[in-house]
């Protein structure tokens, strides 16, 4: 007999389900600057709401989370609430005005990456609260200095498909280093959003594959375990 996860406590399954209060909220406070329908985007996060304590309470193996029907009909839900967030920004050339309304852009983004990322981090990662979060390597392509701030730098980043910003305090960074972030809620700091958080200052080697960091270093799995500990305990 094969022993269950307590499914209750997986980091994986937490982080997943504040991604899913984080859209709610969203919706529920329309706080879409673009013309969204409000009542689809509720059903569908109403539908998926229904099963998370089904995933939740599970107390399967992770593999059995993972192929669970109503694991599956999460992320599903979620990807069908991405396209008809993506097809109305295409559809009305929407762009982001303001810093706050960058802020709920990338709230967005992090979410379906939680949620849509479940059954690969269930199938392919233990539950170590740091494999909750995505730990990339990126390449700094951008650095300014942040107004009005004493140390803060945002750096524009790539992990080879997307453009990550990310606001940090570190020294001595420069364009062209690859250096490793987790991916975490977005904040707003001095007008500016960040997207993920540096995990140290040591740039990897320059041969690092861009993308999905595959052998972190104890150092940045503690940070990144931090961090995911920190979004679970402040559900509580």
């Amino acid at each position: 007999m094969v022993n269950g996860l307590d499914t209750a406590k997986d980091a994986r399954i937490l982080v997943m389900e504040d991604a899913l209060r984080r859209l709610n909220e969203i919706v529920g406070n329309r706080k879409l600057k673009f013309h969204a329908e409000y009542s689809k985007l509720a059903e569908i996060l109403q539908n998926t709401g229904s099963l998370i304590y089904e995933v939740k309470y599970s107390y399967l193996t992770a593999e059995q989370v993972a192929d669970l029907e109503s694991t599956r009909t999460i992320v599903e839900g979620i990807a069908a609430f991405r396209k008809m967030i993506e097809q109305s920004i295409k559809s009305t050339g929407y762009r982001p005005a303001t810093p706050r309304e960058s802020l709920v852009q990338a709230e967005l983004s992090y979410s379906f990456r939680i949620v849509e990322g479940l059954q690969n981090r269930l199938r392919n990662y233990d539950d170590d609260p740091a494999h909750a979060v995505d730990v990339l390597a990126v390449e700094i392509s951008q650095i300014q200095s942040i107004p009005d701030s004493k140390n803060l730098t945002e750096c524009r980043c790539t992990d080879g498909n997307r453009i990550w910003r990310i606001v940090t305090n570190l020294p001595g960074l420069k364009s062209g280093a690859i250096l490793a972030c987790a991916v975490l809620p977005p904040v707003e700091m001095m007008n500016t959003v960040s997207e993920a958080m540096f995990l140290g200052s040591a740039p990897l080697p320059t041969s690092a594959e861009l993308g999905i960091l595959k052998n972190p270093s104890s150092s940045m799995l503690d940070q990144a375990r931090a961090q995911a500990l920190h979004i679970i305990k402040r559900m509580t």
